[in-house]
């Protein structure tokens, strides 16, 4: 009976054990996954952001400075970063708040 149970809960230790490894690559995982997801996200809208002020530079027919797209991808990181965190931008977005 001695060899029954050691072979049985050395079983169940390697399926806890197995199944504990497996959920902590499903959640390195999915935060990885998150995080390129946000780093995409950031990209195309500093992208959109240069091009949309291309277009209003054409229309109006003035000067405006541009700031380089890792800048805005920067800042688009960290709101996009604390939305999903915290549910709300972080307060150097404020500035940029209609009143």
């Amino acid at each position: 009976m001695g060899t029954f149970t050691t072979v049985l809960t050395s079983a169940a230790v390697s399926v806890l054990v197995s199944g504990l490894m497996a959920l902590l690559g499903q959640y390195l995982e999915r935060r990885s996954r998150r995080e390129e997801l946000i780093l995409q996200k950031a990209i195309d809208m500093a992208v959109q952001r240069r091009e949309f002020v291309m277009e209003a530079i054409k229309v109006t027919q003035k000067n405006a400075t541009f700031t380089d797209d890792i800048f805005s991808v920067e800042t688009y990181v960290r709101w996009l970063g604390s939305l999903l965190n915290h549910g709300n931008l972080p307060p150097d977005a404020d500035q940029f708040r209609r009143k």
